[in-house]
């Protein structure tokens, strides 16, 4: 089994495509930390990571999954090298770049329904600032927190940045800030039970808290299994299935009141790149590598994971041909509340 700083020596790319393996009927373990959800500590084994020391455990009370063992601060940090966050603030093709953007525009507009003009706003884990920007383009202040300070090259200079190695490292005022966001992040950070407690601290009562997260109870996370795109071994370190984020919202003084199964971002993709994941002789997340933006370095490489011109035109062929259909099961999914990606609107309770 390789080591952690084998693993971190790997490219971003061959990152993507880390196997992962189904563990059938493994007996129960006990772990050292308890659940960050109910407290528990018996965990079921159901996906192996090979050529690493992890796997992929599933609480047996909460059904919280969870990279076991955990990594250390220094491991998690080699996982996410400069260029993962692209360069000149761009992560993507120019075509894919823009259709984010737009997508960002869109996705800001319903967040600024949940707060009046002029307010304060934190997303933690802001990364380039894609929705910040658009909010600000509104008319709202606009904070963004990182632990990466390669993570906000290009932001717009109109947002207030923050970086630490914790969000309560930050020292933020208490009651400072009258929504926060934590898009896609919470599955990232090594303690969600605190980051959570401290944006209880950080938002004033009454303030509206959005959180994003792939849903490991959905339709598609179930029909994919191992091949899941929203795995992402080994930077998500937990898996949450909706009732356990609600559960931990609620255990951090909050109550949740609504739910929303769409995402035009992150699910149509999901269901390509997790059904590509499934073809076996086609690399781990692939077409994922190749919308990649490359860096501007003329002499780099194609991804490792996407070397071969058949390959290549393959995966294209697959996200053109199954764009249309992914976008409707993505849209019955969100209607039967089984979306593989769901953000929760809740308010600090006093």
């Amino acid at each position: 089994m390789s080591s952690p700083n084998d693993l971190q020596c790997r490219s971003v790319e061959s990152l993507y495509a880390q196997p992962v393996v189904p563990l059938d009927d493994s007996p129960l373990q006990s772990v050292a930390s308890p659940c960050e959800v109910c407290g528990c500590r018996q965990v079921q084994p159901v996906y192996d990571l090979p050529g690493t020391p992890y796997q992929l455990v599933r609480c047996v009370s909460c059904g919280l999954g969870s990279l076991s063992p955990q990594p250390t601060p220094d491991e998690l940090t080699r996982y996410y090298p400069s260029h993962y966050y692209g360069s000149e603030g761009r992560k993507f093709s120019p075509l894919i770049e823009w259709l984010v953007r737009i997508v960002g525009a869109r996705h800001a507009h319903f967040l600024a329904r949940q707060c009046a003009p002029g307010r304060r706003i934190l997303d933690v884990g802001c990364g380039r600032g894609v929705t910040l920007k658009a909010l600000a383009d509104q008319g709202y202040e606009a904070h963004g927190f990182e632990v990466h300070a390669d993570a906000m090259r290009g932001i717009d200079p109109r947002i207030h940045t923050h970086i630490a190695d914790s969000l309560q490292q930050a020292d933020f005022p208490a009651e400072s800030f009258d929504e926060v966001l934590i898009w896609h992040v919470l599955e990232h950070i090594p303690n969600p039970r605190q980051t959570l407690s401290e944006i209880h601290r950080i938002l004033r009562p009454g303030g509206v808290l959005i959180v994003a997260v792939p849903n490991w109870s959905s339709w598609q996370a179930r029909w994919a299994g191992s091949a899941w795109f929203h795995l992402d071994p080994p930077r998500h370190l937990f898996h949450f299935p909706l009732k356990a984020l609600k559960q931990l919202l609620t255990a951090n003084g909050f109550t949740c009141q609504s739910e929303h199964h769409f995402s035009l971002r992150q699910n149509p993709y999901g269901w390509i790149q997790s059904a590509l994941n499934r073809i076996p002789w086609l690399p781990r997340n692939g077409l994922y590598a190749l919308l990649h933006r490359r860096q501007s370095d003329p002499t780099s490489t194609p991804p490792p994971t996407v070397r071969d011109r058949w390959q290549h035109l393959q995966f294209w062929l697959f996200l053109i041909v199954f764009a249309a259909p992914a976008l409707g099961l993505s849209v019955f999914a969100a209607l039967c509340r089984q979306g593989a990606t769901v953000h929760v609107v809740a308010v600090r309770n006093p």
